[in-house]
C-alpha cells in the first residue's frame, strides 16, 4: 500500500491568509479578555469618585446639619443687571478680567427640633479651573430657624469664565452649580 498521494489526485492549494478560521479562534480568547480588561477600567475610572465628589443636582435638595436646603437659582449678575436694595459698593465695581459674578438663590429648610443656623460666610465656590471663590455679599448673612421655618438667602460670588464642575460648599454639603451660567 502507498501512502504517499498517486499521481492524479487532485492537489488542492490554500492560499495563505492573515486571519483564517483556525488564526481568528486561537485570537478570540485573548481579545475577548483585552475587552474585559478595558471594560472593567472603565467601570472602575467612572464608578470611583475623583478628587472631587459630585454636588447635590441644581434645583434638587440636599441635607444640611438641622434640614435641607436647594438652589433655586445661578443667576449671572451681567446678565440681569440685579443690585441689592441697599447699595453694596463691592457689586457696583467691575468683575476681574477672566471672572464674572453669579447671586445664587438658595433655599434653607430647619427640619430638626434644635432647628438650623445658617451662615453665609460657611458657604464656598470650589471646582476644576477655579480656586475657592470667596462670596462677595449676602442677604441675609446669618440666621437662626426654628424647625418647620423656611428662608431664602442671596448670595453673590465672583468666579472664573470658564471654570466647570463648580460646586457651593459647605463643611456639611455640596451643591452642583450648573452650567448655564458660563460666559464665553
Amino acid at each position: 500500500m502507498n501512502d504517499f498521494l498517486s499521481p492524479t489526485a487532485v492537489a488542492t492549494i490554500r492560499e495563505p491568509t492573515v486571519f483564517g478560521p483556525q488564526r481568528w479562534r486561537r485570537l478570540l480568547g485573548p481579545l475577548i479578555g483585552l475587552g474585559a480588561l478595558f471594560l472593567a477600567a472603565a467601570v472602575i475610572v467612572i464608578a470611583i469618585p475623583g478628587e472631587q465628589a459630585e454636588g447635590t443636582l441644581l434645583g434638587a435638595s440636599g441635607t444640611v446639619s438641622g434640614g435641607i436646603a436647594r438652589i433655586n437659582g445661578v443667576i449671572p449678575l451681567e446678565s440681569d443687571g440685579w443690585l441689592p436694595e441697599e447699595p453694596a459698593t463691592v457689586l457696583t465695581e467691575s468683575a476681574d478680567d477672566g471672572t464674572h459674578r453669579v447671586r445664587i438663590i438658595l433655599e434653607l429648610t430647619a427640619l430638626e427640633a434644635e432647628g438650623l443656623e445658617y451662615s453665609a460666610n460657611d458657604f464656598t465656590i470650589t471646582g476644576r479651573g477655579a480656586a475657592k471663590s470667596r462670596l462677595l455679599w449676602a442677604d441675609p448673612k446669618s440666621a437662626i430657624l426654628a424647625q418647620g421655618e423656611v428662608i431664602t438667602a442671596t448670595q453673590v460670588f465672583e468666579i472664573p469664565n470658564q471654570a466647570i464642575d463648580l460646586i457651593l460648599e459647605t463643611d456639611a454639603a455640596r451643591f452642583a452649580l450648573g452650567a448655564g451660567h458660563h460666559t464665553g
